[in-house]
């Protein structure tokens, strides 16, 4: 027979980001499947595919076939990003007379895309490289293998850092991962790839339990037209067999009494 006793609703703290109804509908409206348009989150995410050397592949049309290109991004300076061009010239010329192209990765689990415009060549220690402007927009598609439920308001769900005080509601939670909901200005927990270590999740019963989290998602999302907030994606890295059992559990006893 299934427990009863984890969907139980929890004391507050002096701390805690309570869930409003604002809150709530901000957390049904922002998907799993982004269009990021924000220029801050952009550059974010172009400096996460930096660092983690993530191969890019383009498709460009020549005069008799189309060639694809698999390339990094090899620079990032100002309003612009470098990519590696091809080693051979004549399709390099092809490359520089498209208009648009289009950028298209795999990354974790995430389908990425963006668009190529303005292009022109530049030359980075005497090799050839593609130089574009930061596009406007980034496709950034979650490719989940782990099932994921949103948290009800009324069984709450919440992460603390390492020797902070404050604790976050979280918006949904898989086994893999979860997103939570970042209403302070100073987002100090927030940058994408950063690694915390030695984290808290605290489920409905008040168990807790400790966690690692690598922040994969930081999106930027309007609020009360002046306000902003944040909601903050984390991967849940080697988490204990304690901690899956106990997620395993809450994502089962959330689909039997509210999905």
């Amino acid at each position: 027979m299934m427990e009863h006793t984890m969907l139980t609703p929890q004391s507050s703290h002096t701390t805690l980001h309570h869930k409003s109804s604002s809150e709530s509908a901000i957390i049904d409206n922002a998907c799993s499947d982004y269009t990021i348009v924000n220029q801050e989150d952009i550059r974010n995410k172009l400096n996460l595919l930096f660092r983690k050397n993530v191969l890019l592949s383009i498709k460009v049309p020549g005069k008799f076939a189309i060639s694809t290109l698999l390339t990094t991004i090899t620079y990032i300076e100002g309003s612009h990003i470098f990519l590696g061009g091809f080693q051979n010239e004549r399709f390099n010329q092809d490359l520089l007379a498209q208009n648009t192209l289009t950028a298209t990765a795999n990354f974790e689990g995430i389908a990425i895309s963006f668009m190529l415009n303005d292009l022109s060549g530049h030359d980075i220690d005497a090799i050839f490289n593609l130089r574009v402007p930061i596009p406007q927009s980034i496709e950034w598609v979650q490719r989940r293998n782990a099932r994921r439920v949103k948290v009800p308001i009324n069984t709450p769900v919440k992460i603390q850092y390492k020797n902070q005080a404050e604790y976050f509601n979280v918006a949904d939670i898989s086994v893999a991962g979860l997103s939570y909901i970042d209403q302070t200005e100073d987002h100090c927990f927030a940058t994408i790839g950063e690694l915390h270590t030695d984290c808290n999740i605290i489920l409905p019963d008040e168990s807790i339990y400790i966690a690692c989290f690598e922040i994969v998602n930081n999106i930027t999302i309007p609020y009360q037209h002046t306000k902003q907030i944040n909601r903050v994606g984390c991967e849940i890295k080697r988490p204990s067999y304690q901690l899956d059992t106990a997620l395993q559990r809450l994502i089962n006893q959330i689909d039997f009494y509210y999905q």
